[in-house]
């Protein structure tokens, strides 16, 4: 008998030490962080590029984003990635559901993130957007201590194909001698509307809340990933100002031809990136 309860003692002490040990793994694994800088995912419908991503810290400081597959109900697919790991992940719907329920208090998405030294990064847009809301008028901002504005950034996604994005025919600007007399633009790039995670080494996460991209950048808002200038350009604000006060002045203004200005200046980026 006393060898049996020693036995069993044994068992319970081992899985609890093994248990203690791999809790311990899990929580000292990130930060450091690897190298890795940013995920573009499928689109989930023909013209849908929106996947619904979120994001949740694991207990062992990776980070898991889940993202929809499919808007089709009859497949509703569902899955995620361990942005640091890389490890994928399917979902059912049900597990999906399940697994946020779980998570809930682990869901890190923000509208902003405070770093180390106390400056901010944040969304801005220099539009009311009532009646009109013109395309590219949300940007990223970094402020300082005193809350001055200090850098102004436009993340913009090249599409692979021109799409059609909605837009406001009725504004002054479309609806005038030079307007577009339709309620789309043509578009071949588009400005995403920017949601954060903040991490652990004053980097952090820019998700498309719109779309299907996820990268990370540096608190100069410097990122390293490979989609940059292939997929995704970080424009200075004033160079959008800049293009836009153009065709003002020359009255060519509309949504089409900033988007297809904002293109042609994403291009030639590229190609100074290939030399």
């Amino acid at each position: 008998m006393k060898k049996i309860r020693y036995a069993i003692i044994s068992i319970i002490y081992f899985f609890l030490l093994f248990f203690i040990a791999w809790s311990f793994a899990q929580e000292k694994k990130y930060p450091p962080y690897p190298d890795v800088w940013g995920y573009e995912f499928p689109w989930p419908g023909k013209e849908n590029r929106y996947v619904a991503i979120d994001v949740a810290k694991m207990p062992d400081g990776d980070y898991m984003v889940t993202y929809v597959k499919n808007w089709d109900e009859k497949i509703n697919k569902y899955a995620g990635i361990l942005f640091f790991s890389g490890e994928k992940i399917e979902f059912t719907k049900d597990n999906y559901n399940e697994f946020w329920r779980k998570n809930h208090d682990k869901r890190v998405r923000l509208n902003q993130v405070v770093l180390s030294d106390g400056f901010r990064i944040e969304p801005y847009s220099d539009y009311a957007c009532g009646r009109c809301c013109p395309l590219f008028h949300f940007y990223i901002i970094k402020k300082d201590k005193n809350g001055q504005i200090i850098d102004r950034k436009n993340l913009i996604y090249l599409f692979d194909k021109p799409l059609k994005v909605p837009i406001n025919r009725y504004c002054e600007y479309n609806e005038g001698p030079s307007g577009l007399r339709r309620n789309y633009a043509l578009a071949k790039v588009v400005s995403i509307n920017p949601k954060f995670v903040i991490l652990d080494d004053d980097t952090f996460l820019v998700i498309d809340a719109d779309g299907n991209i996820i990268m990370r950048f540096d608190k100069n808002m410097k990122g390293k990933s490979h989609l940059l200038n292939i997929k995704l350009y970080v424009i200075d604000r004033k160079i959008i100002d800049d293009l836009r006060d153009k065709l003002k002045k020359d009255n060519k203004y509309n949504d089409q031809t900033l988007t297809d200005a904002i293109y042609e200046y994403a291009m030639n980026l590229r190609k100074e990136g290939e030399k």
